[in-house]
């Protein structure tokens, strides 16, 4: 799979170390840590939507440029993000469980 090295992938780049900070320095309470791991959820789920909006066919009803590719972009963002927080995949949960055992050991 080929890593785009664009805008949207920059954006998720920077979710996923923001969520990682929040984990590895401020998270102090498992909202938090629920917190962090919902993001790095809503980026996962991001980058499934896109690869899955590819195999759409393209139609010729609307015209292809920047705007139409922005708010592609916002949509499959603000999709993940809805996602994330509503469960997803079960992926934040379970991220999260096992964060929060590990931050009690330490």
């Amino acid at each position: 799979m080929e890593i785009p090295f664009n805008n949207a992938f920059m954006l998720n780049s920077a979710k996923t170390e923001n969520a990682i900070d929040k984990i590895e320095n401020n998270a102090k309470s498992d909202k938090d840590i629920q917190k962090a791991a919902q993001d790095f959820e809503a980026v996962l789920l991001n980058m499934v939507i896109k690869s899955m909006w590819k195999t759409v066919p393209k139609s010729d009803l609307f015209e292809k440029n920047s705007a139409n590719n922005i708010y592609e972009g916002l949509m499959h963002s603000s999709l993940a993000e809805e996602m994330a927080s509503n469960g997803g995949m079960g992926i934040a949960t379970a991220l999260a469980k096992q964060l929060s055992k590990e931050q009690k050991n330490l």
